[in-house]
């Protein structure tokens, strides 16, 4: 029962971590999200935060992915730091 218990405690805190990613990506925030990748926000997919975030949406944000060669179910802990350079200036404001 003690190993259900923990096992439950670590599903609600990636629930919890990739909710509060995509919550900070529809806001605009993917800087942020992206330099907290070391603990359970690096779990959560990119192409998630990609859709909901307000200067991208599903079709750009998936094209920007295959544009700069990343699999459409990776995880923020595995973006490359250019791959994460690319999709940040794409997100940029102009």
């Amino acid at each position: 029962m003690e190993s259900r218990n923990r096992d439950l405690d670590i599903v609600r805190e990636l629930r919890s971590a990739r909710e509060t990613a995509v919550s900070r990506s529809s806001s605009g925030e993917l800087a942020e999200v992206f330099s907290g990748d070391d603990g359970p926000t690096g779990s959560v997919y990119v192409v998630k935060l990609l859709d909901v975030h307000p200067r991208l949406g599903k079709v750009a944000g998936r094209r920007l992915l295959a544009d700069i060669g990343v699999e459409p179910l990776a995880r923020v802990a595995d973006l490359t730091a250019e791959q994460r350079a690319r999709i940040l200036a794409e997100v940029a404001p102009a």
